[in-house]
C-alpha cells in the first residue's frame, strides 16, 4: 500500500510539475522506483532531480526489504505456514453445526475421538500441541477434523475455528481460569454457542455459571466417586454415566431408552421437565447420530435415546412417571 502512494505522488510530480506525459509520468516514475534506469525521456529541473533521487532511495529501500522478505520466507519455511493457514480457513469456512475443542490434552483428545465416532465435524484448537502426536492418537475420520494451533483466549483464534458457525464448543483446559476466558470470549462473539467445559475445582462452579457455560462438568469429581463406588460394591445403574456431588445434593447424567417408555412422539417442552422435575435434557442419540442441546419443539422418537441431567431425586420422580 506504502509503495502504490510513492507510486501515485511520483506520477502526480512527473506530470504536473515536469510537464511529461501521463505514459512518461507513469513510465519514468516506474523505472526509477524499480532502480532499472532506463534513462530520462526530458529534461528534468533541479527540484524534479532532487525529487528522483528521493524516489530512488524509496525504490532501493523497497527492493532490499522485498528480498529479505522473502529471503525469510523460503528459509524459515513461512511460506509454508502462509499456505497451511490458508487451506485450514478454506475448510473451516465450508463448515456449518461443527463443534469446536478447545484443549487436546488427554481429555480434549478423548472428547474428539468420541465425537469422531459420531459422525460430527470437529475443528480443535490448542496452543502448544504436537501435531503429530496428536494426529497419532486420533481414532476417527480425519477428514472431519481441523487443527489450529493457536490460543483460544483470543477472539481472532476462536473466529478463525468458525465460532459463529459452530454449535457447540467444549474447552477442557488444565486451568479453570482459562476455561472461564474462553467461554465468556465465545458468548461475546455468539450468544447462541452451547458451552460445556471441564471444572478442575468445584470451588469455581459459580464462575463457570456466570460465564455462560450451559453444561459444567468436573471429571476428576466424576471419576473418583465412580472409583470409589466400585471398589466398595456400590455399584451405580448401567446407564448412569457420571454424578457430581455438590454440598448434600447429588446430580447424575443418566442414559434413557425411549421405547417402550411413555416418551414417544412427545415435544420436549410438553414434558415440563424443568418445572415437574428440575431436569433438563442435554442430548439426543438417534440412529448414532449425536445432537446437543436439542431445542424444546424437538419431537422425541421411539428409536432415540435421551440424555438428562438433573438432581437425583428429581431423576427418580421422572422415572416412576415415564418410565415404570
Amino acid at each position: 500500500m506504502g509503495i502504490l502512494v510513492v507510486f501515485l505522488v511520483g506520477t502526480f510530480y512527473y506530470f504536473f510539475f515536469e510537464k511529461y506525459s501521463l505514459l512518461e509520468s507513469i513510465f519514468f516514475t516506474a523505472i526509477t522506483l524499480s532502480t532499472v534506469g532506463y534513462g530520462i525521456p526530458k529534461e528534468l529541473s533541479t527540484f524534479g532531480k532532487l525529487f528522483t533521487i528521493f524516489l530512488i532511495l524509496i525504490g532501493l529501500s523497497f527492493v532490499l526489504y522485498s528480498i529479505s522478505y522473502i529471503t525469510a520466507i523460503l528459509v524459515e519455511g513461512e511460506l509454508n505456514k502462509f499456505f497451511k493457514t490458508k487451506r485450514i480457513e478454506r475448510r473451516v469456512s465450508k463448515m456449518k453445526n461443527h463443534i469446536i475443542v478447545v484443549g487436546v490434552g488427554n481429555i480434549g483428545t478423548h472428547v474428539v475421538n468420541q465425537l469422531l465416532r459420531y459422525d460430527e465435524k470437529v475443528v480443535a484448537i490448542d496452543k502448544e500441541v504436537n501435531e503429530n502426536a496428536f494426529f497419532e492418537r486420533i481414532h476417527g475420520n480425519r477428514e472431519k477434523l481441523i487443527l489450529i494451533n493457536g490460543d483460544a483466549t483470543n477472539e481472532e483464534t476462536l473466529l478463525k475455528a468458525g465460532l459463529r458457525e459452530a454449535r457447540a464448543l467444549i474447552t477442557t483446559l488444565p486451568d479453570d481460569s482459562l476455561n472461564v476466558f474462553v467461554a465468556l470470549t465465545a458468548k461475546n462473539l455468539n450468544n447462541k454457542i452451547y458451552i460445556v467445559s471441564n471444572i478442575n475445582n468445584l470451588a469455581n462452579l459459580t464462575k463457570f455459571i456466570y460465564a455462560g457455560v450451559d453444561y459444567p462438568i468436573a471429571t476428576a469429581e466424576i471419576a473418583s466417586i465412580r472409583i470409589v463406588e466400585t471398589v466398595i460394591g456400590n455399584k451405580p445403574k448401567e446407564n448412569v454415566i457420571d454424578i457430581l456431588n455438590i454440598k448434600d445434593k447429588t446430580f447424575r447424567v443418566e442414559i434413557v431408552d425411549v421405547e417402550n417408555t411413555k416418551l414417544s412422539d412427545e415435544k420436549i417442552k410438553d414434558l415440563k421437565l424443568k418445572e415437574k422435575y428440575n431436569i433438563f435434557i442435554v442430548g439426543v442419540i438417534n440412529n448414532e447420530k449425536f445432537l446437543m442441546g436439542p431445542s424444546k419443539d424437538y419431537i422425541i422418537n421411539s428409536k432415540d435415546k435421551i440424555i438428562l441431567f438433573g438432581e437425583s431425586s428429581g431423576l427418580e420422580n421422572f422415572r416412576k412417571d415415564f418410565l415404570q
